[in-house]
């Protein structure tokens, strides 16, 4: 009797491949408006669309779901979801308050050069948020702050605290882009001010303060009722 390879193992990575796969599209395509908020996703379109099965798609639609840029109701649709006002500045102080609790296990022991270097980052920013100001943020501007300003978040040793925070920031990423909010440099000044200070003196509440205060006024500048064109 010979032996072989297990097969299940290779099958289930694979499938957990695919579906990560199929999620990432998903999710840029989400974000980057390809599938604008509203438009209902469905599993035959999908599967052709990105040439894998309806597991991978089903698997990548609940995760979606699960961080709020798809809404299921079941035998009824799948659909981009819309963020109101209410579920968007919801969005931001959840974000917010998940980098003051970030700030709290990581700030107080955090190395001076590591200080240095996240106090240059947001430095580093400045030029890219002076050539956006005024218009609708993009994908690109939100990926170049959330470095910036993260980067205290990704000195954190809970996985679970960072995970909660990605999915966070996705959600309020997602609301901010299909609203076409709108990041003035005099905010970010005013938050790279308020951040300097906050990490100079270790002050865990000054930095969700001013992690805070920048959301909501990017959250503000959205316009109208959702789906609006600025």
């Amino acid at each position: 009797m010979t032996s072989s390879a297990p097969v299940l193992p290779a099958v289930v990575d694979e499938r957990r491949l695919l579906s990560e796969d199929a999620f990432r599209v998903l999710r840029d395509a989400v974000l980057d408006g390809t599938l604008e908020p509203g438009e209902r996703l469905r599993d035959d379109e999908l599967v052709g669309w990105l040439g894998v099965s309806r597991t991978p798609i089903r698997s990548a639609l609940d995760r979606l779901c699960g961080v709020g840029l798809v809404e299921l109701s079941a035998n009824r649709y799948t659909r981009v979801r819309r963020l109101d006002d209410s579920s968007l500045g919801e969005s931001a102080s959840v974000v917010a308050s998940l980098h003051g609790v970030v700030a709290a296990v990581v700030l107080p022991r955090l190395a001076p050069r590591s200080l240095d270097a996240i106090v240059s980052g947001l430095g580093a920013v400045r030029p890219v948020v002076r050539r956006a100001s005024g218009r609708p943020v993009s994908a690109a501007l939100l990926c170049c702050l959330g470095l910036a300003v993260g980067a205290l978040a990704a000195r954190s040793p809970g996985e679970v605290l960072t995970a909660a925070l990605d999915d966070a920031e996705l959600r309020l990423a997602h609301g901010l882009l299909s609203r076409r909010c709108v990041l003035e440099l005099s905010a970010w000044d005013d938050f790279a001010e308020s951040a300097d200070a906050a990490l100079a003196g270790r002050d865990v509440r000054a930095w969700g303060e001013a992690v805070s205060r920048l959301t909501s006024q990017v959250v503000a500048t959205a316009p109208g009722p959702p789906g609006r064109a600025r």
